[in-house]
């Protein structure tokens, strides 16, 4: 007989039915034990001080009339059947980028669990909730989530890959909240856990690597980046997964555009369009063309540029994602001020900007939108307009530890100071442009 000290998650649930089952059948704690141990040690179990092993649990569900299953889970199988099928449809949820959904489904699936049943259950409720919550902005309530996830994970030895899944979770939160540094960190801690785990997990290892590479891109790493995103594309091949590799094509395509390289940025920005227009996921066609627009932008060609964010604009209002209409329109915006048609863009950021209001997580385009805008009111000759929006501007890339967008709101201060005639102030900022402009290899 085995046994040994219990846990606080599990224990509890399973002594409490063995007492209960006991009870319902009319049994004393001495007709329990049969003879093969006694009364006092099945007080133990009862009260959680002993965890039954699997041949006594056995034993127990005979005694009592009931399935092993019963007795360890707090379910039978068709009911364990019923929860993985509850959390397949919130997975659903998450894929078809139905966020309040998926959180008012998982929150729901893991109130309805009795205490210390179903542990797996709880665990992937928890997690699919924060998911939802980081890609919604509700950042604290993520982080509560995933704070009692990690404390019950970290209460057990059989845990690691939850623990990996954990630290990436953690990671898109950190990045959410434009905490690049830290994310990286974790993402790199997460792939340390899914290399010491005994179970392979290569789809979390092609989403850390692909977020992973976001990091290395934000801080102008882009060699680092190419590598993840490689790595990430190999793994996806031998998956088969088609919107794994649309995710990580996506990924590829920005990588190539920041390093200069817009033909082959396309390229796999049509191939990227392609793989998620395969498996109907609309929402993440609408991503693309967004990319697209801007490949087609720095290309030359304004026309399919408009006509790429038109449609992406129609996709996220239709599916009621204000956030990524709000990217659409900064996009935009951005091509009416370069072809000299300011009041669009003027207008065109504006209608932006309400609509990624007070998102924390999506600060960066925020930043951008506020350019815009403050570029227009340069270019229409409002000077105090747009030095008044580029204090907002400074304070929004100041959050994203992106040294490359705050280069673009020194430019352009610079440019202000030309207006003025103050060349020597304007110099200054375009070094200082420059200077953080500079490969870090340099």
């Amino acid at each position: 007989m085995v046994s040994g000290t219990a846990s606080v998650e599990q224990a509890p649930g399973i002594g409490g039915r063995v007492r209960d089952l006991r009870r319902a059948a009319g049994m004393t704690q001495v007709e329990l034990a049969a003879g093969r141990f006694t009364k006092q040690y099945v007080s133990q179990i009862e009260r959680g001080e002993i965890i039954p092993s699997g041949e006594l649990l056995t034993w127990l569900a005979e005694r009592l009339g009931v399935e092993p299953m019963l007795l360890e889970t707090g379910f039978a199988e068709s009911d364990l059947d019923r929860l993985q099928q509850s959390l397949e449809q919130g997975e659903r949820l998450l894929a078809e980028h139905g966020y309040p959904d998926a959180v008012e489904h998982f929150h729901t699936l893991r109130a309805s669990l009795p205490p210390g049943s179903a542990v797996w259950a709880y665990h992937g409720s928890i997690r699919g909730e924060a998911q939802a919550l980081i890609r919604l902005g509700r950042l604290d309530e993520a982080g509560t989530l995933l704070d009692e996830a990690r404390k019950l994970a970290e209460a057990r030895d059989d845990a690691s890959g939850e623990r990996a899944e954990i630290a990436y979770l953690t990671a898109l939160l950190s990045y959410a909240g434009s905490e690049i540094a830290a994310a990286e960190g974790q993402f790199t801690q997460a792939l340390g856990l899914l290399d010491g785990g005994d179970t392979p997990n290569d789809r979390l290892r092609c989403d850390v690597l692909q977020w992973r590479s976001r990091c290395y891109r934000r801080q102008r790493d882009w060699e680092a980046a190419r590598e993840d995103v490689e790595r990430a594309l190999e793994l996806c091949e031998s998956l088969g997964d088609v919107y794994r590799s649309g995710e990580v094509t996506f990924q590829a395509s920005l990588v190539a555009e920041r390093q200069g390289r817009w033909v082959l940025a396309r390229r796999y920005a049509e191939t990227c369009r392609d793989l998620f227009e395969s498996i109907g996921d609309v929402v993440s066609v609408g991503r693309v063309l967004n990319n697209l627009a801007g490949l087609n932008h720095s290309l030359g060609n304004d026309e399919a540029a408009i006509e790429n964010l038109r449609e992406a604009f129609q996709i996220f209002v239709d599916a009621n994602l204000e956030v990524e209409a709000g990217y659409v329109l900064s996009s935009l915006a951005e091509i009416h001020r370069a072809r000299g048609e300011l009041e669009e863009a003027k207008t065109t950021a504006a209608r932006a900007l309400t609509l990624l209001e007070d998102r924390v997580d999506h600060v960066q385009e925020i930043g951008t939108a506020q350019l815009v805008l403050a570029r227009t009111h340069l270019e229409r000759g409002e000077l105090e307009e747009a030095e008044e929006m580029l204090v907002s501007v400074d304070e929004s890339y100041e959050l994203t530890e992106s040294v490359s967008h705050r280069a673009r709101s020194w430019m352009t201060r610079g440019d202000l100071e030309l207006r003025r005639e103050n060349d020597a102030e304007a110099a200054r900022l375009y070094r200082q442009a420059a200077v953080a402009l500079q490969p870090a290899d340099i």
